[in-house]
């Protein structure tokens, strides 16, 4: 038997899933930002699958090694959102983004903090201002990921993973994330039972 190559269809889709984000960022339409979003989810999906696959020749020491990542597929924020709303897209009639409205944020120069004197907001835009120096920061529409439902539960986009907080709910960010833990996945995968790094 070959050793080498043999998770080389796994490492494919993880090609694929990265293609979908760079076309998730150079997305000109939001149907098209969303059709590279469900092609991301499924591809990596498809590379955890394609490595079980590949690694059935080690199934007795395989599945003992995989736990942990699937215990972490259950158990991390990310990774149990990223499955289930891959899920929730093949498996029933949901959306799994929405476009979030724009807006303006102030906030001081100083990041110490500052004074208001007086603020005075018509319509959503400051008409009269005096205090310390402030800066708009403005935000136009964007994709944000979706609460999801699956198996009659309720699944909400990650604030955590890893132990470490995210603070985005843009799909293209948490994939980003996403990816980047299926690549050690695969990496490891192959380094334990083919002898070989990607």
């Amino acid at each position: 038997m070959q050793k080498t190559g043999r998770l080389k269809h796994a490492k494919d889709e993880l090609a694929h899933a990265a293609r979908a984000i760079e076309a998730m960022s150079g997305a000109k339409s939001f149907g098209q930002f969303e059709a590279e979003w469900r092609t991301f989810l499924n591809c990596l999906e498809k590379a955890w699958v394609k490595t079980e696959r590949a690694c059935q020749p080690f199934a007795a020491t395989f599945q003992p090694w995989q736990g942990q990542f699937h215990h972490m597929r259950k158990k991390d924020m990310l990774l149990r959102y990223l499955k289930q709303a891959r899920d929730a897209d093949n498996h029933s009639v949901q959306d799994i983004t929405k476009i979030a409205p724009g807006s303006v944020g102030y906030h001081f120069v100083n990041p110490a903090g500052g004074y208001i004197k007086e603020m005075r907001v018509v319509n959503g835009l400051v008409e009269h201002y005096e205090g310390d120096p402030m800066v708009a920061e403005v935000r136009p529409p964007h994709p944000v990921a979706v609460r999801v439902k699956n198996n009659g539960e309720w699944y909400d986009p990650p604030t955590s993973h890893l132990g470490q907080p995210v603070n985005t709910s843009h799909p293209a960010d948490l994939a980003r994330l996403g990816l980047t833990y299926y690549q050690s996945f695969v990496a490891q995968a192959e380094r334990k039972f083919f002898g070989s790094a990607p």
